[in-house]
């Protein structure tokens, strides 16, 4: 398995990557109205548009992408604030260390560009994940608004 830049060509196997997981996985964690404006959001012209806006990884494994995560700043060149947002396996590929190559690969670049600590808003069904990366909750195991637990790992 490799990981690599993300490619616009790419876009809608990775959307169905996103979709496949929000309704397939998730969704026993959230009510259908959530999962519902997220499978619409995440339609391939916006996973386009977001790779634009941030640093949009795929994991290639037999010559197929499997998977997807990106390293988004929603803070400033001058104040960055690094986040890693949209990471997703293809379901039947969880637990075979996909997901942990994404996020490591993610971690590095965040370290690259100096940063301090990655942000995650993991969501229910993730929380777990992120714990055993040594992600930490942020404010304590409550939910957010968008119902997902804010959690970071600071850079050692």
């Amino acid at each position: 398995m490799r990981i690599e830049q993300f490619q616009d060509s790419q876009a809608g196997v990775v959307s169905n990557i996103i979709r496949r997981n929000l309704v397939e996985v998730n969704s026993k964690d959230y009510p259908e109205d959530i999962i519902h404006a997220l499978v619409e959001y995440f339609a391939p012209e916006n996973i386009v548009k977001n790779a634009r806006l941030q640093c949009t990884l795929v994991a290639i494994q037999d010559g197929e992408v499997v998977g997807t995560a990106s390293l988004a700043n929603f803070g400033s060149e001058e104040n960055p604030n690094y986040y890693a947002v949209t990471v997703f396996v293809r379901p039947e590929l969880h637990g075979q260390g996909i997901g942990t190559r994404l996020i490591e690969t993610v971690e590095s670049k965040a370290w690259e560009l100096e940063a301090k600590k990655i942000t995650v808003r993991a969501s229910i069904t993730a929380k777990g994940f992120y714990q055993k990366l040594g992600y930490q909750f942020r404010d304590g195991e409550v939910l957010d608004d968008h119902q997902n637990y804010v959690m970071e790992k600071e850079r050692v």
